[in-house]
């Protein structure tokens, strides 16, 4: 939708016009596949796909998002609501935070549109969390809340008001912006460190067949396996709290599933590729680069095996994108799974110079199913 329509719209929907416009984006995970939750390390970047909205101060909140019900709800009835789990719950849950946290919050109107397909997995869920926390820290506390307040309330509203048992991890890549490193060793103030991407290359999204219902389970498995291989490791509950010199020769020599050793062997081998993935990115080493993602996909692949359900669902599994994409760019780019896995997206980086050529595989391959992005140097844009 272009932005005078979007004004146009807030018009109809308020009476009014708007007094600010505001958005913000959705989260790449470039490398880090499922150890937040361990307390591992992680890049993150602010993704070119965006929430956009138009909006005004307000005695109450006011809500419209395109192709959803409009909601509204006052502060002084707000936190009395028991609401079932909503984008208004979400939203209930945000203000409610910022709240006990001592901040100054207020009604406002908007019209909220996005660019986040169903689907694309990058998170739009802590993008809308991210674009609420940042009204309320624009209109009615000068722009100063920290991203890190955005964020850990975000996580907060979606834990709490929304049911979903989620980490920090989206939440910072839609409150920060560029590319980030995180260590979350310290969960309630991880470290959170810029790294500059300016390698040569272009990110796409490519969209697998099916989604992510009822996957939970497969979902939950990998954090249990790794949260009980480090209680027989050295009673611990996070892997990353384990105190042994060589914890993945510890992991061979347990008598478990060998499935529950593989997934907890990812989470060292998946630590050190993020280590290598930010030298690389440092120093701007390309090659060095799109190795250590290949590393990344082969463990995800082999250890998680989150890259698909069953080999009855191979095709058209994130897999198979991968394993014809590997064949087509040979060495002018690399691939991964993008996030929970099992379906969902994959992301590949490709060198610039092969884009062209790129584009024609995907046209050919996946027609809709594909999105050409880049990572935001702005986590939010306020006018």
């Amino acid at each position: 939708m272009e932005i005078e329509e979007m004004r146009q719209n807030f018009i109809k929907q308020f009476g009014v016009e708007p007094e600010n416009y505001i958005d913000t984006g959705g989260r790449f995970e470039i490398c880090g596949n499922h150890t937040d939750h361990n307390h591992g390390l992680c890049l993150v970047a602010n993704c070119s796909l965006r929430i956009k909205a138009y909006i005004s101060k307000s005695d109450k909140v006011e809500v419209k998002s395109q192709g959803y019900p409009f909601f509204s709800f006052t502060l002084d009835e707000m936190e009395s609501l028991r609401l079932p789990v909503s984008t208004k719950a979400m939203t209930v849950g945000i203000l409610v935070k910022l709240r006990q946290l001592g901040y100054k919050i207020g009604g406002f109107k908007a019209y909220i549109t996005s660019e986040i397909p169903d689907g694309s997995g990058v998170s739009s869920s802590a993008a809308f969390e991210s674009l609420v926390g940042y009204i309320i820290s624009y209109l009615y506390n000068d722009g100063k809340i920290n991203p890190l307040v955005i964020a850990q309330t975000g996580q907060f509203s979606e834990n709490v008001y929304f049911k979903k048992p989620c980490g920090l991890l989206d939440q910072i890549g839609t409150s920060f912006p560029n590319c980030n490193f995180i260590d979350f060793k310290n969960v309630k103030n991880p470290v959170i460190e810029n790294v500059k991407f300016n390698l040569s290359l272009t990110l796409y999204l490519i969209k697998s067949v099916g989604n992510h219902a009822n996957l939970t389970p497969l979902y939950a498995a990998i954090p249990s396996s790794m949260k009980e291989v480090a209680g027989l490791l050295d009673n611990k509950e996070f892997l990353r709290d384990v105190t042994l010199s060589d914890p993945v020769s510890a992991i061979e020599n347990l008598n478990i599933d060998v499935k529950k050793k593989n997934k907890a062997k990812h989470f060292y081998i998946e630590n050190l590729n993020v280590l290598e993935a930010k030298k690389a990115l440092e120093v701007n080493d390309l090659e060095g680069f799109l190795s250590v993602i290949r590393s990344s996909q082969n463990s995800s692949n082999i250890n998680l095996e989150n890259t698909y359900v069953r080999e009855d669902d191979f095709l058209d599994s994130p897999q198979d994108i991968i394993e014809k994409v590997t064949t087509f760019i040979g060495d002018k780019g690399a691939i991964r799974i993008h996030g929970g896995g099992f379906k969902g997206t994959v992301l590949a980086f490709i060198k610039n110079e092969f884009t062209g050529d790129f584009d024609m595989f995907l046209e050919k391959n996946y027609p809709g199913r594909y999105y050409k992005v880049n990572i935001s140097k702005d986590a939010v844009n306020f006018k």
